[in-house]
């Protein structure tokens, strides 16, 4: 095989790529932290250089360092930017596009947005490819992909092997998809970042994979870190109704995001503090005399635990594991994984998992050669015999019947094996991972023995059921796929990608495919998560609508809606009743509206009206029952610790929800009144207003702007940052992580 030519300098891979492929080049870059960002970026330049050179760039969510359009921002992000962006690379092509200067031989194509990023971005909206996750190997083949760049890690041995690492999402497809269709070769281009996690399985690449590799100093930077954000009340509520309805023994798939990160921290209370969930869950649902949903409340601690299938892996799986909650392992095979649900087995090899194979009919007595290869390849027969015309040749030569009747004879059969735990159990199958600092360096310390669950591969094996669906019907046993939305409409339908203009907002990314895979899992459950209301310019409106003009997930396929308020079963019920179950989960200040243009369509009885125990659908309410006892303390903002500092994550918290307060002074002026009074104060109660201040520099403002800006940040602090709350585990200076309680 030939070995791959390795550069230390991204221009001379470029040269290499151009003489080998030619000027019209269509590079695939992963989505994600998964870029080879300095060859792209030398490849745009030269593409700058050359109007010859016709270069399209397929991707997805382009990250890229946190920017400021206020001066309040700026002080806010530029020491972030100097403490854990310093090394990071931006993609040109990212800001080119951004300022409208992409030249006309480059075209950049998306099929997942950074969320909100290019509202205002004509070139990023016009070439927008809207398509489902599992279609993009199918596209980019279209689109006649001939360069993928990506970032890999090498592995540690004398392999030469390299892993994907973050990104075997879409690479495992397109390689795989490409042969069978007899494709021209795609030329693989591998960026060496020994700081990006060695993850094997799937992942883990032979060297002959590659055409051209990037090696040295320069290539070895920190891996794009994502801060936890703040977690809301609202997100909270959220999660305790989803926690609800995760059934241990079960399968889940989260995002990334706030949302993503309270379900993982409530699923720890519900395994941890179990007293302290039940308490919580049954308050916020104490109120509600008639269940919307049939599905029983999920109350108890995790016994056989959880098996993540996520397309994201997000960092809460991994916090899900320290406390055994994501714990339930699956195998590469579909009969031994139902043995396995059925509890007719353990994942201990003995004589019993060999007679139950057997029964099931996976194996044959005699044993054949093909019996005997996958008896092998999991683990149960002893690696030491040989197969030979239904007798086996043991290490000493002798021969052995293949004879499964007796004890005797199934027990030499296991030999070493008997007693030991069944290898190859994986308890999270994932497509990408992104997220925090300590994330990434959780990956890097992982022993050996604990990254062997972790099995990063395809998105059509996660995402879909088409291809092994015997296999994955096993091992996605009550599954419950959550997703968040925008919207969602009075009838079922689900927006999460665009606004009403057409202007697309992020993506369709994966949410389809585990709405349609819900569908057709026995047990399986789509969850739609969305937060009754939203601020928008200082207005507060509604998520739950009458109509929309697009949607991303069709009413057809409308499951499970769950906001603060409750979950509502959706699944078969009639128009009328879907209607009425999605009032009754809305804002109460705005459940009249809805169902005055239910009734006036003909779709609710005239003499309908909402039931007693949900039109107290209120903020007021759900901050009354996390308010009681000692529950604020077991919600930090932070639960899963953030790259933010103290101060910064204080400011965090305030400086968004201001932003959503509205923009104009009047609509501001009952925080720029808090504010003015913390500045002016120097009582112990607004030590902390003035130390995240300090952390803004706003000790030097010397004109009526800056001072205004300080009140309105200072107000915030008062207005928005509940003592009553924890941080969680925040980051010093360096960038070290301790546990700060809440403020005195």
């Amino acid at each position: 095989m030939t070995k791959p030519e390795t550069f230390s300098a991204a221009e001379q891979c470029v040269d290499a790529v151009l003489e080998k492929v030619g000027k019209r080049i269509v590079l695939g870059l992963p989505l994600g932290i998964g870029k080879a960002n300095h060859f792209a970026n030398a490849i745009y330049a030269r593409a700058e250089q050359d109007p010859e050179i016709s270069l399209t760039i397929y991707t997805a969510l382009t990250l890229e360092r946190p920017s400021a359009s206020s001066e309040i921002q700026r002080r806010f992000v530029q020491p972030l930017l100097d403490r854990l962006y310093s090394d990071y690379q931006d993609l040109a092509y990212n800001q080119a596009r951004r300022k409208g200067l992409l030249p006309d031989n480059v075209e950049v194509c998306e099929f997942f947005m950074q969320p909100g990023s290019f509202l205002s971005t004509p070139s990023a909206q016009q070439s927008y490819v809207s398509a489902n996750y599992t279609h993009v190997p199918r596209d980019l083949l279209d689109r006649g992909v001939n360069v993928v760049a990506q970032m890999v890690s090498p592995a540690d041995d004398e392999s030469g092997d390299f892993s994907l690492s973050s990104n075997p999402d879409l690479t495992l497809p397109l390689l795989k998809l490409a042969d069978e269709r007899g494709y021209r070769h795609i030329t693989m281009v591998g960026e060496i970042n020994p700081k990006l996690p060695f993850v094997g399985g799937d992942a883990r690449v032979g060297r002959g994979v590659f055409d051209f590799l990037l090696q040295g100093d320069a290539f070895e930077q920190e891996i794009f870190p994502a801060p936890n954000p703040p977690i809301r009340l609202t997100d909270y509520a959220l999660a305790f109704h989803i926690a609800g309805l995760v059934r241990d023994g079960g399968t889940l798939q989260i995002g990334i995001g706030a949302l993503g990160d309270a379900i993982c921290h409530v699923l720890t209370l519900r395994q941890t503090k179990n007293e302290d969930y039940r308490d919580i869950l049954q308050s916020l649902n104490e109120d509600a005399e008639q269940s919307l949903c049939e599905l029983p409340l999920e109350l108890g601690v995790f016994q056989q635990g959880l098996y993540g299938a996520s397309e994201m892996v997000p960092e809460g799986f991994l916090h899900l594991r320290r406390v055994g909650v994501m714990k339930r392992e699956v195998y590469a095979d579909a009969t031994l994984q139902r043995l396995l649900n059925e509890g007719r087995v353990s994942n201990v090899v003995n004589e019993e998992l060999l007679v139950a194979l057997r029964d099931a009919e996976r194996i044959q007595c005699p044993l054949t050669e093909a019996d005997t290869d996958f008896l092998q390849r999991a683990g149960i027969v002893d690696p030491s015999y040989s197969w030979r015309g239904h007798r086996f040749l043991d290490k000493h030569g002798e021969l052995e019947d293949c004879d499964l009747h007796s004890s005797v004879g199934r027990k030499k059969l296991l030999g070493s094996r008997e007693g030991k735990k069944l290898p190859g159990g994986t308890w999270l199958h994932g497509g990408f991972y992104l997220g925090s600092t300590a994330m990434y360096q959780t990956l890097r310390d992982m022993p050996a023995s604990e990254m062997a669950g972790i099995n990063m591969t395809a998105i059509d094996y996660i995402n879909e059921l088409q291809k092994g669906r015997a296999l994955k019907i096993a091992q996605r046993q009550h599954a419950r796929f959550v997703n968040s939305a925008m919207m969602v409409t009075l009838n079922g339908a689900v927006i999460s990608d665009g606004l009403e203009d057409g202007r697309v907002v992020s993506g369709v990314g994966g949410q389809y495919n585990f709405v349609a895979q819900a569908h057709e899992l026995p047990g399986g459950r789509s969850v739609i998560a969305v937060a009754s209301t939203r601020i928008s310019g200082g207005r507060i409106r509604s998520n739950i609508v009458w109509q929309y003009p697009h949607c991303t997930i069709p009413r057809h396929l409308r499951d499970i809606v769950v906001t603060e308020y409750g979950v509502a079963d959706l699944r078969g019920k009639t128009d009328r009743d879907v209607i009425v179950a999605m009032l009754s989960i809305a804002d109460s200040r705005f459940q009249k509206e809805l169902l005055d243009k239910a009734k006036a369509a003909g779709k609710v009885e005239q003499g309908y009206e909402i039931p007693e125990p949900f039109s107290n659908n209120t903020p007021e309410r759900i901050h009354a029952v996390f308010s009681q006892g000692h529950r604020m303390p077991l919600l930090p903002y932070y639960p899963l610790g953030t790259d933010l500092t103290r101060e910064e994550a204080q400011l965090a918290i305030g400086l968004k929800a201001v932003k959503e307060e509205g923009r104009k002074i009047w609509e501001l002026w009952p925080v720029l009144r808090k504010g003015l009074v913390a500045c002016r104060s120097s009582a112990p109660e607004y030590r902390e207003v003035h130390a995240c201040l300090d952390r803004m520099a706003f000790g030097y403002s010397d004109t009526f702007e800056h001072r205004l800006e300080a009140y309105v940040v200072a107000g915030a602090l008062v207005s928005f940052v509940d003592k009553d709350r924890p941080l969680g585990e925040v980051s010093d200076a360096r960038g070290i992580r301790s546990n700060i309680p809440a403020p005195d």
